[in-house]
């Protein structure tokens, strides 16, 4: 059995604690948050716009700290979830692996490419284990679309769009979310999983060409980007998060390909269209979610000591350079090489 601690239990903790629950080989025996009346007993529902966990909180369970370093050098912990606010990812992340633990951090892994630098170096002489939590590649809707990629079935890709916006968020600790000096703007805490999906469907583009807007953060919480591939096909992908609270949240992609198309949203009760000259129908996805399989997927890479080859690393680190990239692409009016 995987021991497990929890840091941070905001929006994204809480969410990780209500998978750990649903999973065999693994239980959380020890939380940390600085926010003392976050450890109460009983359930920890903090909602945010993708749910809530749903777990409880059980004093004769769980040990509770509101120092995180304690749960780093707690000798009963074995794996160390960070989910943490972007801007702390990078110094917990390396305490941890230092520490000799296990470490799944939540995405981003850090604000930028030279944090992922430094937090790489460490993992590279670290006993354990580390993955970054990039749960869009375990969404089935996605799984779907990188087997229609990898397989040929319908030839080769010509265009995939892809878009996630919403509400600006109201949850977060300090309101760090609207804060882009703590959060990256949501070009980096929103955006980026459709930016790391690209390079992990498709390989890295030799160029982006983005365009964006300054919301709520400070940041560029508004951006569409072109990827430039050698391979001739139109790859864009969009996010909005300053659109009013009744739009909710959302995120679709459109994926053409010589001999057919996939038209997948999350607004839609279908989900994902398949369509082909032969007629259209919904292909029936497995009922899991991408949190709980992320998490379940490192559990099996540390059970297993197996490398967690599906979310490297170094891929992970590579998504904030992307981003770094983009964001240079907006405040300059030009393309730029990878």
């Amino acid at each position: 059995m995987i021991r497990v601690g929890i840091i941070g239990l905001g929006g994204m903790g809480n969410m990780h604690f209500g998978c750990y629950q649903a999973l065999h080989g693994a239980e959380v025996v020890a939380i940390a948050d600085i926010q003392e009346e976050r450890l109460q007993p009983g359930e920890s529902s903090l909602k945010i716009n993708i749910g809530e966990g749903g777990a409880t909180i059980d004093p004769d369970k769980h040990r509770l700290y509101t120092n995180p370093n304690d749960l780093i050098n707690d000798a009963e912990v074995d794996l160390v979830d960070v989910c943490l606010p972007t801007f702390l990812h990078p110094e917990f992340c390396k305490k941890a692996l230092e520490a000799g633990k296990h470490v799944l951090c939540e995405k981003p892994m850090a604000l930028t490419y030279g944090e992922c630098e430094e937090v790489l170096k460490v993992a590279e002489g670290a006993p354990g284990k580390f993955m970054v939590g990039q749960c869009v590649r375990f969404f089935p809707a996605y799984e779907y679309l990188n087997e229609t990629v990898e397989s040929g079935r319908f030839g080769r890709l010509l265009q995939l769009s892809l878009w996630r916006g919403g509400n600006p968020p109201l949850w977060s600790w300090e309101n760090w979310l609207l804060d882009h000096t703590r959060s990256g703007g949501f070009l980096l805490d929103l955006h980026v999983h459709d930016a790391d999906f690209v390079h992990y469907l498709l390989g890295r583009p030799r160029a982006v060409c983005s365009t964006g807007a300054i919301g709520p953060s400070g940041g560029y919480d508004v951006v569409d980007t072109e990827y430039v591939y050698d391979d001739k096909m139109a790859v864009r992908a969009g996010a909005n998060m300053t659109l009013p609270t009744g739009f909710g949240f959302e995120a679709h992609y459109m994926a053409a390909f010589e001999k057919g198309c996939l038209r997948f949203s999350t607004s839609e009760s279908h989900g994902l269209m398949e369509i082909t000259d032969q007629g259209a129908h919904h292909p029936e996805l497995p009922q899991k979610d991408g949190y709980q399989e992320e998490i379940a997927y490192f559990i099996r890479c540390i059970e297993n000591d197996e490398v967690p080859a599906m979310v490297m690393p170094e891929s992970s680190a590579f998504s904030i350079k992307l981003a770094q990239a983009e964001q240079e692409s907006i405040q300059q009016g030009r393309s730029v090489e990878l």
